[in-house]
């Protein structure tokens, strides 16, 4: 009884471990928004100490799911990726389940879907899906399916807006609680339109001026505003 209730604990309903997912999730994340992990930033958000992320990252290695491209630089496979997907679906499918039933604030969301996301069932999924809709959680990213496939964005990143005039903000493709608490606070949520000066958005007219400082700017994905 104890060793089954031990295992229970230890995995997620389909076999891939809690810390893997964690793990998968925040280098999905950093990848994005970087272009790289390195085993620092994962420690920062999962924290945890750097030697428990070097460990963990020689088992994601020897699986297959990570790849090292530089000295102290990670990324996931294409293997890894669509593990990652598996568990993304889960954490959004939780945003949205509070989002909606719990009506919790949009910058406060992430952070509290990570104490359900584990035990999202796909049965859970399916309903939140059917009475709520799944295309998109909260913060604009696309819900991948049960088989890790998910529908590609063609927006674009923080590097791509010079030369354009104004954009709407797609998705927020890094989530940390400081990021979030900004975006909120200045109303920026996605379909949000920002005005574009020499490639850098700025905050509403209405608003006062100033640049999206570049921490934020660049953990969004924006669409050509054509309007």
């Amino acid at each position: 009884m104890t060793v089954l209730f031990l295992k229970c604990v230890s995995e997620d309903v389909t076999g891939r471990t809690v810390t893997e997912e964690d793990y998968l999730k925040s280098i999905d994340e950093l990848t994005l928004y970087y272009g790289y992990a390195t085993l620092s930033d994962i420690s920062q958000i999962l924290g945890t100490r750097r030697q428990s992320v070097y460990d963990e990252m020689k088992i994601l290695l020897s699986k297959g799911l990570v790849n090292r491209l530089d000295k102290g630089e990670y990324a996931l496979t294409d293997v890894g990726h669509t593990e990652a997907n598996k568990f993304l679906r889960k954490h959004r499918i939780a945003e949205i389940l509070l989002s909606e039933v719990l009506g919790l604030p949009w910058s406060q969301v992430d952070q509290e879907a990570m104490g359900i996301e584990h035990g999202i069932t796909e049965e859970i999924a399916s309903r939140v899906c059917e009475k709520y809709g799944c295309q998109i959680c909260p913060h604009g990213n696309p819900v991948p399916d049960t088989k890790g496939h998910v529908r590609e964005v063609n927006d674009l990143a923080y590097d791509e807006l010079r030369g354009l005039t104004g954009v709407k903000v797609s998705r927020v493709i890094f989530e940390s609680r400081e990021i979030l608490q900004y975006l909120e606070s200045h109303r920026i949520l996605p379909g949000t339109a920002l005005p574009v000066r020499n490639g850098i958005p700025f905050l509403r007219e209405e608003e006062q001026a100033g640049e999206i400082p570049t921490q934020v700017h660049r953990a969004l994905r924006y669409l050509r505003d054509t309007g």
